[in-house]
């Protein structure tokens, strides 16, 4: 039968693990005309989440406009993306979609050409005076979708833009001004931003003195809860007829750090690895070795990839990330630790800045605690491995 554990797509609903508080809360924004942040670190499974959202919200009749940030070289090609799939989703025809663009965007100046062989509008934004570029001009776009939604006769209308950083972080305070004024008003479409940069998102619609502040309801999607994705594990390898032998799927969990994107992952390497070595009419046990030795196999699989990675690295900065794996994240910064590993505490504090903007490292906040994680554990693995003691 084939693997059952997928990764590096985006998943259905069959496939979440314990999303569906997350998926719900994404569907009562979209249906609702509400204001959702959803905040995650980097293949926490937000875009699954996202997708699964949209699908469900898809056939309750709302109209979803759906968009990844970082897919758009430019805010002012999303800009234009976002008016023209308005236009024609909302309005049934081609001809009425060229008179709502002309009628409902016209603040922004589109510049609209129909493509008769495509049959479908493409459109260049010229802008207003000072309005030009970037995060203005989208709140002036999200202002016209806004005016179409009203006129669409009660259907209901939400904008699902991934990746949100990218639309504020340009021009910080000033751009959550610009988009706080334009959908603050809107009655009549819902919004789910969502985003990987934690800090910076929290930050946002965190502090009061920050323009997107209350909004929204804002949801933090972490690990998926341990007990949960065990039953999930243990079921899948069943599914193949592999029995999981105590502790392997702690084995897993652990050596994936409770990241979905790397608990799949792994998972699928371990039922790789049980059906090489299946033997005609015995059974297949997966154990705590199997998973660390694939674990090991997973990691120098990439090897050329991590050399080059740690090759880029300071000597301060591979010291700081050896500290981090050996030291799971925790008392960094304080001088026991640093002159464990000969390097100064602010050398250390610049190091571990630095493997931050690299996205090599990212920060958690739970429970009270902070503490710094790898974003990719296997590279951890390898550089057990790899590196000398």
């Amino acid at each position: 039968m084939p693997n059952p554990f997928e990764f590096g797509r985006e998943l259905g609903p069959d496939e979440l693990v314990d999303r569906e508080e997350e998926v719900g809360a994404a569907v009562a924004a979209m249906l609702g005309a509400g204001k959702l942040f959803l905040i995650g670190p980097r293949r926490h499974g937000k875009t699954s989440v996202l997708r699964v959202a949209t699908d469900q919200a898809r056939r309750e009749g709302a109209a979803v406009l759906r968009y990844d940030a970082e897919a758009f070289p430019t805010l002012e090609q999303l800009s234009g993306r976002v008016l023209t799939d308005t236009a024609t989703l909302l309005t049934g025809s081609v001809e009425k979609a060229g008179k709502a663009i002309r009628e409902f965007f016209a603040s922004v100046r589109p510049q609209a050409t129909y493509d008769a062989t495509d049959n479908k509008w493409s459109v260049t934004i010229a802008g207003t005076a000072g309005r030009a570029t970037a995060a203005p001009l989208l709140a002036d776009v999200l202002d016209g979708v806004e005016r179409v939604a009203e006129r669409a006769g009660g259907r209901r209308v939400a904008v699902v833009i991934d990746e949100f950083q990218k639309v504020v972080e340009e021009r910080g305070v000033e751009a959550e001004g610009q988009i706080r004024a334009a959908i603050q008003r809107h009655r009549h479409v819902g919004y789910v931003f969502a985003g990987s940069k934690t800090r910076l998102l929290a930050e946002m619609t965190g502090s009061p003195n920050r323009p997107l502040f209350k909004l929204g309801e804002v949801r933090f999607l972490g690990p998926v809860p341990r007990p949960d994705f065990a039953v999930f594990l243990e079921r899948g390898f069943a599914s193949g007829g592999i029995a999981t032998m105590p502790g392997a799927v702690d084995r897993i969990l652990d050596a994936a750090e409770e990241v979905p994107y790397n608990v799949q992952y792994l998972a699928h390497a371990c039922w790789e690895a049980c059906r090489a070595q299946a033997v005609s009419g015995a059974a297949v046990h997966l154990t705590p070795e199997i998973v660390s030795n694939t674990r090991d196999i997973v990691a120098l699989r990439n090897d050329p990839i991590y050399t080059q990675l740690w090759s880029s690295l300071t000597s301060s900065q591979q010291k700081a990330l050896i500290a981090l794996i050996r030291e799971r994240g925790e008392g960094l910064a304080s001088t026991t630790v640093a002159r464990r590993y000969g390097v100064p505490v602010p050398t250390m504090q610049t190091a571990l800045k630095a493997l931050e903007a690299k996205a090599l490292i990212r920060e958690e906040q739970a429970r009270g605690t902070v503490r710094l994680r790898l974003e990719d554990p296997f590279f951890g693995a390898w550089v057990e491995l790899v590196v000398p003691r």
